[in-house]
């Protein structure tokens, strides 16, 4: 074999690596966020703007954290080598998808937070997916502080909403969307190969 076609059998290699090793998982991370928007809360449509995708090398790829409607990200893309080296690191996940907002914790249900219509820009949700799931009930909330998804309880006089469900996150987690994300994108991507 002359140097030049092993270069070009190498080349080629890499490319075929990085579509099955790295490709599946990029597509589920990718998957994962649009399914995340869909199921979260969303008022300005700033958190659902603010998921992001990190590489194994360190590289992050973000929403635009703005107001607006769900917006789709950038994949990212990992040469063979990166992909080949990350599937050998154990210990690391091939991508991570966090939240980069300031109230992640509250959009979450993970933190407690005083939750006030009238203190915000606008008195209902911004975004047509915010209207399209916003929840009302005819009672305020709790005193001293709630989880973001526990409406009504509190003051008779009151009004209390929500844009997505009590809990959201942990149930998408927890309830094994994240595993048939990943599935569905990996069986995907054998049917194309």
């Amino acid at each position: 074999m002359a140097r030049n076609d092993f270069f070009k059998l190498a080349k080629k290699l890499d490319m075929v690596a990085a579509s099955v090793v790295s490709f599946g998982p990029i597509r589920a991370a990718h998957r994962t966020i649009r399914e995340l928007q869909e199921e979260g809360p969303s008022w300005s449509g700033r958190f659902s703007n603010s998921w992001q995708i990190e590489t194994p090398d360190g590289r992050s790829f973000k929403g635009t954290g703005a107001p607006g409607e769900p917006r789709s990200i950038n994949i990212p893309a990992l040469t063979g080598r990166q992909a080949i080296r990350a599937s050998f690191a154990k210990d690391r996940a091939v991508f991570t998808v966090s939240n980069f907002s300031p109230y992640a914790a509250l959009a979450t249900d993970v933190e407690i937070g005083i939750f006030d219509r009238r203190q915000t820009d606008t008195f209902e949700p911004e975004t047509v997916k915010g209207m399209s799931t916003w929840e009302i009930e005819d009672s305020g909330r709790k005193r001293g502080g709630t989880y973001r998804g526990e409406i009504g309880g509190g003051n008779p006089f009151g009004e209390s909403s929500r844009t997505a469900d009590l809990d959201w996150f942990a149930t998408y987690v927890e309830g094994g969307k994240v595993d048939r994300a990943v599935k569905i994108e990996m069986d995907d991507l054998f049917t194309e190969l």
